[in-house]
């Protein structure tokens, strides 16, 4: 029986998959660093591979070209994603968490600088697993984590100096290397698997073979993350609801922010869901990047960096699980709707 969304117990697996994780980081601290720097990259292939064999070659280049929904998207991702968060940040740990006497001045300043990072950078990465599991256009998000990929590197600086008044260079080696790992090798993958099997008789049986070598990949990845970076949670739990209270809130917001100005914009369900998660997704690569290159005296910049990701996944499984019911409603209420991009 596969393993998705839609079951009961795909939940409980995933806090087994945390408590895992951070038993094995208590008991096995000395090789957090080795299992995070090849564990994530592996367990991050073969979830993005399985979404890739699903892409089509015409929906991609349609994707690519389309000048509109980019427009969105950029608006969204780099006019208002980073001001957001910072706002949040500062809402939520000046003038409620400090204001309460629940941190310091010091430890607040630095908090908000780590939040202010995790906002800065879309996500160039697992994006395209929200986007599968919630049933988004693959193509369109595709075609997003592209064009960030290029357009971070030039906007990640200077947002980085306006909200946290710090100047920082982010380096293309880093994006390039990236989006040759997590884009171009499983996207060549999946559509040489396509183009091989869709004419056999068992392919759909490949596709669901593929479901779920995904969501082990999903599993394994959240094991691997928690077990090299729990020790933001282990050593400073009392910032994992502060941090968990602002990224919720900035990642329902924006997500729904995007969703809904894309059903405004008379999109359909699959590339408004692609819009949502793209805008939503954060780069938690960089953001560590940038905090332990010009942030390393401030030790709550790296920790709360390192908390980000933590609680990524499983509000973004929350937004997944969402989608999946809001799929259904919408299925039934437009039944000739399809996932092809409609602008």
């Amino acid at each position: 029986m596969r393993l998705s969304l839609r079951t009961l117990s795909f939940p409980i697996f995933v806090v087994a998959a945390i408590v895992v994780g951070l038993l094995l980081g208590l008991r096995f601290k000395a090789y957090s660093s080795s299992v995070t720097t090849y564990g994530i990259p592996l367990g991050l292939f073969f979830m993005i591979y399985p979404a890739m064999t699903k892409v089509r070659l015409s929906d991609l280049g349609k994707s690519v070209r389309n000048v509109k929904t980019l427009g969105l998207m950029v608006l969204l991702n780099y006019a208002i994603a980073p001001f957001l968060v910072a706002g949040l940040a500062y809402v939520f740990f000046y003038m409620i968490f400090n204001h309460l006497g629940l941190l310091t001045s010091s430890i607040t300043s630095q908090v908000l600088v780590g939040v202010i990072l995790l906002g800065v950078a879309p996500c160039i990465a697992m994006v395209m697993v929200w986007t599968d599991m919630a049933r988004g256009n693959l193509a369109l998000g595709v075609s997003f984590v592209a064009w960030n990929s290029i357009i971070q590197v030039i906007t990640t600086p200077f947002l980085v100096y306006i909200l946290a008044r710090t100047s920082v260079s982010i380096s293309p080696l880093l994006i390039l290397e990236s989006v040759l790992f997590y884009l171009v090798v499983p996207l060549i993958a999946g559509i040489v698997t396509r183009k091989a099997l869709q004419r056999k008789r068992n392919f759909s049986a490949v596709l669901n073979v593929l479901g779920n070598v995904q969501t082990v990949a999903l599993l394994f990845t959240i094991v691997v993350i928690f077990w090299g970076e729990g020790y933001g949670i282990i050593g400073h739990p009392s910032l994992i609801w502060m941090i968990g209270a602002v990224m919720l809130t900035f990642y329902f917001v924006l997500f729904h922010l995007g969703y809904f100005a894309a059903k405004w914009r008379g999109y359909n369900y699959a590339d408004s869901t692609a819009i949502g998660f793209t805008v939503s997704a954060r780069d938690f690569e960089v953001s560590i990047a940038i905090a332990v290159a010009a942030f390393s005296i401030y030790p709550y910049v790296a920790v709360t960096t390192a908390i980000g990701p933590l609680l990524e996944i499983p509000l973004m499984l929350l937004l997944v699980w969402l989608q999946l019911g809001r799929e259904k409603k919408n299925y039934f209420t437009h039944p000739t709707e399809t996932a092809e991009t409609t602008k």
